[in-house]
C-alpha cells in the first residue's frame, strides 16, 4: 500500500485496485526498482511524469512547480526507471517549450502529442490538492 502526505490530505492507492486500473498501477515504478538501461532511451518511460498519460500528482517528493523548475534550467535529470540513462520525458518536455539543456543533456525530438507541451499544462494535470 502507497500512501502520500499533502497539504494535511492523505492518499492512499492499495494493492487491490479495480480491474480497470490495472494499466495505471504497472506505471508506479520507483527508482528503487531501476535496471540498468543498455543505451539512451529516445521515448519516454511508461510511467514518466512528463507523458501527458501519466498517472496524476505521481511526482514523488517534488511538486509541479519544483518539476518545471527543474526542467526549465539547464540540470541534467537522471531517469527513475533506467540507471545510467538521463530521462527522456524531460529532453522530450524541453524541445517541446524550446528550452536548450546544454551538454551534457540529450537533445531529443518534440512530442507533443505525448509529452506534455507548456509548464501550465503539467502543472494543471498534476496539482492533485488545487483548492
Amino acid at each position: 500500500m502507497l500512501t502520500r502526505v499533502s497539504e494535511s490530505r492523505i492518499i492512499t492507492i492499495s494493492n487491490s485496485l479495480p480491474a480497470t486500473m490495472t494499466k495505471r498501477r504497472a506505471k508506479l515504478i520507483t527508482s528503487d526498482e531501476a535496471v540498468q538501461a543498455k543505451c539512451q532511451h529516445k521515448t519516454a518511460c511508461s510511467d514518466c511524469p512528463w507523458k501527458r498519460d501519466s498517472l496524476r500528482g505521481w511526482l514523488g517528493g517534488a511538486t509541479p512547480q519544483q518539476w518545471v523548475a527543474t526542467a526549465h534550467s539547464d540540470a541534467v535529470v537522471d531517469c527513475h526507471t533506467l540507471k545510467g540513462a538521463q530521462c527522456a520525458g524531460i529532453a522530450i518536455y524541453r524541445r517541446n517549450v524550446a528550452k536548450l539543456a546544454p551538454p551534457p543533456n540529450i537533445q531529443l525530438e518534440a512530442d507533443r502529442e505525448n509529452v506534455f507541451g507548456m509548464p501550465t499544462q503539467f502543472v494543471e494535470y498534476h496539482d492533485i490538492f488545487k483548492k
